[in-house]
């Protein structure tokens, strides 16, 4: 285990990392959206990242299949644009959470570790030193 300022550290270093690497993403985020069409090219949705539908088109010829035809085509598009946007958002956002992760784990130990509780109580210390060196907010 190494001792709790290098390892305060070298997590320091991870969410500055990780800090970059969502630098602009947000903005990539609420303009990411997925859009596809079912099977039989009739219908076509297209969801935000968050999953709502933000567009449908529906072909001249879905109209012949009666509600239940296309309400079916429309949930098989709109499943597969939701899937679409989903992968598009994991790419993006691929290995943050394990960096993250990763720096925890080495700075508090595994679950069981009761070691762990005299680092806590040192970074927290030390993150209460680094915090009274701040400027108060603006009031």
């Amino acid at each position: 285990m190494t001792d709790p300022s290098s390892a305060f550290d070298a997590l320091a270093g991870r969410i500055a990392d990780i800090e970059r690497r969502f630098a602009g993403l947000r903005d990539d985020l609420t303009e990411l959206s997925g859009t596809a069409t079912d099977e039989s090219g009739l219908v076509t949705a297209t969801v935000d990242v968050t999953g709502v539908l933000t567009g449908l088109t529906l072909a001249p010829a879905a109209l012949r299949l009666g509600t239940e035809g296309i309400a079916e085509l429309v949930l098989e598009a709109y499943g597969k644009a939701r899937t679409a946007a989903v992968t598009q958002m994991e790419e993006r956002t691929e290995g943050l959470d394990a960096t993250l992760g990763a720096g925890l784990t080495e700075l508090f130990g595994k679950p069981g570790d009761f070691s762990a509780m005299r680092r806590l109580e040192e970074t927290v210390d030390r993150l209460g030193r680094l915090g009274g060196r701040l400027p108060d907010a603006p009031a």
